[in-house]
């Protein structure tokens, strides 16, 4: 099965539009970043996961996350990188402040070879897509739900802002009751597909273990359409500390307590 997770590689990417043009990413010139709207960045959180398949080691994951100040509506900005075997694949995902995509990108090689290069932006409420691979190109276009989140089947770094969703939503009461349960529509542009899940808090004090010590951790319990359970643990701040996809086999743990990271 084909690997979906979200991961930059060393070499930076940049994002490809759905025409095919390359979106302007953070390596341009200052002119260049100015005129797209990418205005001043501030970063939320930096780490790295070990990766588990079936309970066997199988690769690590590196990522980062910026707040962004952008005049095109881009509120967070979303990279990682990671290798399982001989399997590299690429993703930056530029989202507004309620998560939803204003961009994306997505690049997987075996090898050397380029297995996969798919892009795709928000274009007045929709989200086109244009995916190459060995067998040609194929472009789609979705209607964009408001709210949609993407989340791929086996992406990790994603899953911040479904615990962000979360905890927007828990400040929310309802006849001084919390909201703890949640519906949210998704895009999934690997899977060429959109569904919703259903967002469930499990736990407001939970434990885990992350480099040898004990760390309290809220838990979510995210249940697809297909009846697919993610489980996602993050800290008080809504930093992300373990991603688990049974079905899949795959298990992703942080590797270091998050910090306070610098601009």
């Amino acid at each position: 099965m084909r690997r979906r997770l979200l991961y930059l590689l060393l070499v930076p990417c940049l994002p490809v539009a759905a025409n095919g043009s390359a979106v302007v990413g953070r390596g341009a010139p200052r002119s260049e970043r100015q005129s797209a709207g990418l205005l001043q960045a501030d970063r939320v959180d930096v780490g790295s996961f070990t990766l588990f398949m079936k309970n066997q080691r199988s690769g690590r994951e590196q990522f980062s996350i910026r707040r962004v100040t952008a005049g095109d509506g881009v509120a967070f900005e979303l990279r990682s990188e990671s290798a399982i075997g001989d399997v590299r694949s690429a993703v930056r995902l530029e989202v507004d402040s309620a998560g939803s995509p204003v961009r994306y990108s997505l690049e997987e090689r075996t090898g050397a070879e380029v297995s996969l290069r798919l892009g795709g932006q928000r274009v007045r409420g929709r989200f086109a897509t244009l995916a190459r691979g060995p067998l040609g190109e194929a472009a789609r276009e979705f209607l964009l739900v408001p709210g949609a989140l993407i989340i791929e089947d086996d992406g990790i770094v994603q899953y911040a802002l479904v615990v962000r969703r979360a905890l927007l939503r828990a400040q929310r009461t309802i006849g001084g009751i919390a909201d703890d349960t949640a519906r949210v529509p998704t895009l999934t542009p690997s899977g060429n597909r959109t569904g919703s899940v259903r967002l469930v808090s499990v736990s407001t004090a939970d434990t885990i273990v992350i480099a040898g010590a004990r760390r309290a951790a809220a838990r979510w319990r995210v249940l697809t359409d297909g009846g697919d359970v993610r489980d996602v643990w993050a800290d008080s701040e809504g930093r992300l500390l373990r991603v688990r996809i049974p079905a899949r086999g795959l298990d992703a743990v942080r590797d270091d307590i998050p910090r306070d990271v610098p601009n």
